[in-house]
């Protein structure tokens, strides 16, 4: 078993090894790569505009878990304003909401953006930074952006230029009226450098630039257990982005005092319209109760009558509170009856405790400070502001409604009330008719008396909370920049170049060898044949196809004599005399392995002969360097020619004899079955050790089966990268069966990378 790990740790380490070669070989194209993807990372970093990250921390405080107002007062707990309260999700809305946006845009006047020429690029410049001022009086709903170049002239001058229109000069101040808006520049006081170059200006509608904004910017909660709040925003230009998200929080802070101060300024309006009234009518009930007293001389009330006063007080603080409760109601009808108070909030309903009017009255309010919130930015026609009216009107409606409701249930309970205090006051019949007239006027004045004053200490709670209207917010961190660029992020950019550099030729090489249809390493060949690999030619870049004649091609010459020594072991005891060299297809190199492997084989004091039997594109001799002559097909055509009048001797080989193929037939298939073939063979196999023939490609031709009966022995040359995989299965047809007698294959063309043998 530990043998066995061994072995397969070395089978991957091989591997590894082996596929490490085979990426290896192409550095070059690694090489090139790595330096296009980091020169594109370096152009980008340097053509790019750095953005900064600016945040800011705001605490939001609620009612309940802020400063405690009711604490001190009793009567604030019945005080709308104060029983305000809040969530983290309204608020994250409501900063990011786009009428906050585009109204911190249009309070900083960011319609226009100022660059300038810079190192291959434009330059946004801001505040101080910048020459001029480019106030926008009114601007069209522009497709896109406007671009302006301003010029300087002199001291007082500038010129305009901008595209499809000549350059027009103008005074600092003077009203430039355009198709698009109108708008007046201006020198910046507090530029720190004059106005000594060509700004460009680029015009923006502010809906356009609202989007923009509202993208780059983030609401964040920090923790879950605090009411605590991130606000960042990402620009190229720090000090502009400080600048917003300051404004943003100032307005938002703004927006948030006036919603309150609205409602409290709507209910000292209505009590004060109301206390009006009151004070006339507490007016003509004293003159009514100081005539009463005079005309009927009445000064105190007899004593006998005390005992029933006492016993009817709860009836009468009963009615008083249901009359109380009557007269709200009606003033509230009254109020929502007027035209006045179409577009104008609803005052608290006092002491109204009816949860669905106190709902209908929420809503009501809502919508019409979401109605002048939008109107600040929309006309009335707006479909929105229009939509908002008609909801508004069926509110109103649903109010009067309730109202009638309410009212008709309190004048059902005061008859109640009234009957039996009728009831009991039937008791008072000894009390003189005159002391039950003043008690009814003491009552109703009583009753006034006492909205009176329950008015009047509301209208003070108003007032002082209009007065202590604080935000709900608290900056715990200023608006502040990041040191450096968040984007684009130079270790991320060039590390991202880096592994593309690396991942793109190793996926376009594996892609290629993936998709490739040609043999590329042996176990492609061990897959798809029976026959044993005899060995592996490598790869040999230099020309010509005698190997073992070349000083420069020794590892090449080592591989053929490595072949040579394989033989006998590869194919047994059987004799080894008649040895076909073919290959499935053309260019595999049959006719190279060939001549090299006679070549090795005379060298080891062999005599050796070589016939080129490929009656169709012969290439032996000329491999060889040798003129063609007579050949086979002449001594097959002539009873006369002799096997010596055939051979050929090259210089390289002393033991190595060549014959050609001689005269091209037209029917090479028939000629091969000529009988002179077996008598060429057999006079061959007298005179030599190894007679090696070429013969055309197996895969192509039947050329070759002719020679089956006289072969010992076949080797199938396989070529990396060009053999056909789909050839493989003819390949393995001819082995199997044996067509040609022991087969093995030669891999030709080996690469070391893809190869067990060469590795």
């Amino acid at each position: 078993m530990a043998e066995r790990e061994i072995i397969y740790s070395q089978s991957d380490k091989n591997d590894f090894k082996r596929y490490f070669r085979k990426y290896w070989r192409y550095w070059y194209v690694f090489g090139a790569s790595l330096t296009l993807c980091l020169g594109l990372a370096f152009a980008y970093l340097k053509y790019a505009t750095p953005r900064y990250l600016v945040s800011s921390v705001l605490l939001i405080r609620d009612v309940d878990k802020g400063p405690n107002y009711q604490s001190g007062n009793a009567a604030f707990q019945d005080l709308d304003v104060f029983n305000r309260s809040t969530t983290l999700e309204n608020e994250i809305e409501s900063l990011k909401s786009v009428t906050l946006m585009q109204r911190v845009l249009t309070e900083l006047s960011l319609q226009a953006s100022y660059y300038v020429d810079g190192f291959l690029k434009k330059q946004e410049v801001y505040g101080s930074q910048v020459p001029l001022r480019l106030r926008v009086k009114q601007l069209q709903a522009l497709p896109g952006k406007k671009d302006l170049t301003l010029y300087p002239v002199d001291n007082k001058r500038f010129s305009l230029e901008e595209a499809n229109a000549p350059r027009t000069t103008y005074a600092f101040g003077q009203l430039v009226v355009r198709p698009y808006g109108t708008f007046t520049v201006e020198l910046n006081p507090a530029a720190t450098q004059p106005f000594a170059q060509p700004v460009h200006v680029v015009l923006q509608n502010i809906q356009d630039l609202t989007t923009g904004y509202n993208k780059d910017l983030t609401v964040a909660q920090n923790n879950k257990k605090a009411n605590v709040l991130t606000v960042s925003l990402t620009h190229p230009v720090p000090e502009k982005g400080i600048d917003i998200l300051n404004t943003l929080i100032e307005v938002y802070n703004k927006e948030s005092k006036e919603d309150r101060n609205l409602l409290a300024t709507n209910t000292i309006s209505f009590i004060d319209e109301r206390l009006r009234t009151l004070i006339s009518e507490l007016s003509e009930t004293e003159k009514e109760v100081e005539q009463f007293k005079r005309q009927n001389q009445v000064t105190d009330v007899r004593s006998e009558a005390s005992a029933y006063l006492e016993e009817s007080t709860g009836y009468n603080k009963q009615l008083s509170e249901l009359n109380i409760q009557l007269d709200v109601v009606k003033s509230l009808q009254r109020y929502l009856s007027q035209q006045k108070s179409q577009f104008e909030l609803v005052p608290s309903t006092l002491r109204l405790n009816d949860p669905a009017l106190q709902e209908l009255v929420g809503k009501f309010n809502e919508l019409q400070l979401q109605r002048k919130r939008m109107l600040r930015v929309a006309e009335p026609a707006n479909p929105l502001i229009l939509n908002i009216n008609e909801q508004l009107a069926n509110l109103r409606l649903n109010m009067l409604e309730n109202l009638r409701s309410i009212g008709g249930g309190l004048q059902v309970t005061r008859g109640i009330l009234a009957a039996k205090a009728n009831d009991f006051q039937s008791r008072t019949t000894r009390i003189p008719n005159i002391e039950r007239e003043l008690n009814a006027i003491n009552r109703q004045a009583g009753v006034k008396r006492d909205l009176y004053i329950y008015l009047l200490q509301k209208r003070e709670e108003s007032a002082l909370s209009l007065a202590a209207t604080v935000s709900n917010t608290r900056v715990i961190d200023p608006a502040l920049a990041s040191k450096t660029p968040v984007d684009p992020n130079k270790p991320v950019a060039y590390g991202l170049a880096l592994v593309l550099g690396l991942v793109l030729p190793f996926g376009f090489l594996f892609l290629r060898d993936f998709l490739s249809d040609t043999v590329q390493q042996p176990k492609d060949v061990t897959q798809a044949l029976s026959a044993p690999i005899l060995g592996e030619i490598g790869h040999a870049p230099a020309k010509g196809l005698l190997a073992l004649a070349s000083v420069q091609r020794p590892a090449v010459a080592e591989q053929f004599r490595f072949l040579r020594s394989n033989l006998p072991f590869v194919l047994g005891t059987q004799p080894l005399q008649v040895i076909l060299v073919t290959s499935s297809t053309a260019k595999d190199g049959k006719t190279f392995v060939c001549l090299n492997l006679a070549v090795s084989l005379s060298q080891a004091g062999k005599r050796v002969v070589v016939v080129d039997f490929n009656m169709r594109h012969p290439g032996v001799l000329a491999g060889a360097g040798l003129p063609e002559s007579e050949g086979v097909t002449d001594y097959l055509a002539s009873e006369g020619r002799t096997v010596c009048d055939l051979l050929q001797k090259p210089e390289f080989a002393p033991n190595l004899l060549l014959i050609g193929t001689g005269k091209l037939p037209p029917d090479p298939a028939e000629l091969m079955l000529h009988p002179r073939v077996a008598s060429l063979i057999g006079e061959l196999r007298k005179q030599f050790d190894y007679v090696l023939l070429d013969s055309a490609p197996v895969g192509q031709v039947a050329d070759v089966f002719a020679l089956a009966p006289y072969l010992d022995a076949t080797l199938l040359v396989v070529r990396c990268n060009q053999t056909p995989r789909a050839r493989l299965d003819l390949l393995h047809d001819v082995a199997n069966q044996q067509k040609l007698g022991p087969a093995v294959v030669v891999l030709n063309d080996a690469r070391r990378e893809n190869s067990s043998f060469l590795s």
